[in-house]
């Protein structure tokens, strides 16, 4: 084990302790013992054989000695990626373990802001018997109903039934995500205002963050947090800066593309499948992706953006901009070159989303993917009368990530899907 000690151990104040045998001195009475997350050196009275491995109760006296050793077990499987070492690093990086902790500081700090803006936190159903039926999402098939990739639909039927100010904190799936972004199962903060613009809940994002900032101890957290307002950037004025395309928010796919070409950046379909069998929205939406994962490379490396009025094919569950139709009232939050939350000004038309969700099922009929069932039930729901509302998802894994300065989701949760 030696080989592999890339720090010093710290010095361990006099007390009762509970750790782990990590390595014993064969010339002298010396052992490196885990504690949590740390590596001490240490001291015995008297040199005994210790089992490596073995999970142990001791003293420490007052000349930094060990005593009155109790061994737990004499396990001697050391697995270099097992469980022993998984949440911590012999380096001087911060461990795994130090990531969680603060993890479990951030999410008590979001819950205390959302609890003193008087919302309500729900619990809806992880297993429901229709998924979003959007042609970008796998979401997870039991042999009982889907697994959800949001808790969305059944928040706006409590927001249906007279709730005004909801949030929840909850597990969300979608298969076919894995990178150092994304894991299969992820934890989303997601909240509704009743007869509130989106902008009150970018509002809402830029204060239980400056909340956090105070209110979190850590020595992970960022200090570089940039005071509120962050920037807001429309969609076309990206476009416009970074590609020098002037996006008029109804192009078809082909017209988007031949924007792209003229202004230089043909190279960027060159690998693009063909798309002439996909809908004219799923053409589109493969289309302008091609172009947005190019320009929000250079956007978002540090400071967080708001980016909003996305063009109408993208708009999703979000309604028309009332005042620029060929646009949604769509926001999505940008910072370190990844998506951290999405939100709308609510579609309430429940014609319009009925025929959205429809085409969402030929979108994913045109990409050769599985169908699903539609949500009737929630359909049924915003028949009765869905109020005026705006809604935000945020994914809380990244944010984490984002707050620590850490670019890996491995580290801020306690076991990623292959590690299970």
């Amino acid at each position: 084990m030696s080989g592999s000690l890339q720090s010093p151990c710290d010095n361990l104040p006099s007390g009762n302790y509970h750790g782990r045998i990590i390595e014993q001195s064969e010339k002298s009475n010396q052992i490196i013992v885990l504690i949590k997350d740390r590596l001490f050196r240490l001291i015995m009275e008297e040199t005994v054989k210790l089992p490596m491995g073995s999970l142990i109760s001791f003293k420490v006296n007052l000349d930094k000695k060990l005593e009155k050793i109790k061994i737990k077990n004499s396990t001697l499987n050391f697995e270099a990626n097992g469980d022993i070492f998984r949440w911590i690093k012999l380096t001087k990086k911060p461990s795994r373990m130090e990531f969680i902790q603060t993890r479990h500081q951030i999410i008590r700090g979001i819950r205390k802001w959302f609890d003193q803006q008087n919302f309500i936190e729900t619990e809806t159903p992880l297993l429901v018997s229709a998924p979003s039926p959007e042609a970008q999402l796998f979401p997870v098939k039991t042999d009982k109903g889907y697994l959800i990739t949001s808790p969305e639909y059944q928040m706006k039927r409590l927001l249906v039934g007279g709730f005004d100010k909801i949030f929840q904190i909850t597990r969300c799936f979608r298969d076919d995500e894995n990178s150092p972004q994304h894991n299969p199962e992820f934890t989303m903060l997601e909240w509704y205002r009743t007869y509130q613009p989106l902008e009150k809940l970018m509002n809402d994002i830029e204060q239980f963050v400056l909340h956090l900032s105070d209110s979190v101890k850590s020595n992970l957290l960022s200090k570089k947090i940039p005071l509120p307002p962050w920037p807001r950037k429309s969609v076309s004025s990206l476009f416009k800066k970074h590609i020098g395309i002037k996006l008029d928010g109804y192009e078809t796919a082909n017209e988007l593309r031949k924007k792209a070409e003229l202004s230089g950046y043909e190279k960027l379909f060159h690998d693009l499948p063909d798309i002439s069998k996909l809908t004219d929205s799923l053409a589109y939406e493969q289309t302008f992706f091609r172009l947005w994962n190019y320009i929000q490379n250079r956007f978002s490396k540090s400071t967080p953006v708001f980016v909003f009025d996305w063009p109408l094919p993208l708009a999703s569950l979000a309604r028309k901009n009332s005042m620029r139709q060929e646009f949604a009232e769509r926001v999505e939050l940008y910072v370190n070159c990844m998506e951290l939350a999405n939100g709308f000004a609510e579609l309430t038309d429940p014609i319009e989303q009925r025929r959205r969700f429809e085409q969402d099922l030929k979108n994913r009929k045109s990409e050769g993917r599985e169908t699903v069932p539609l949500d009737n039930k929630f359909l049924k729901s915003i028949e009765h009368g869905l109020p005026e509302c705006s809604g935000m998802a945020l994914g809380i894994d990244r944010l984490i990530m984002w707050l620590c300065g850490t670019d890996n989701i491995q580290d801020v949760i306690c076991f990623t899907e292959d590690e299970v």
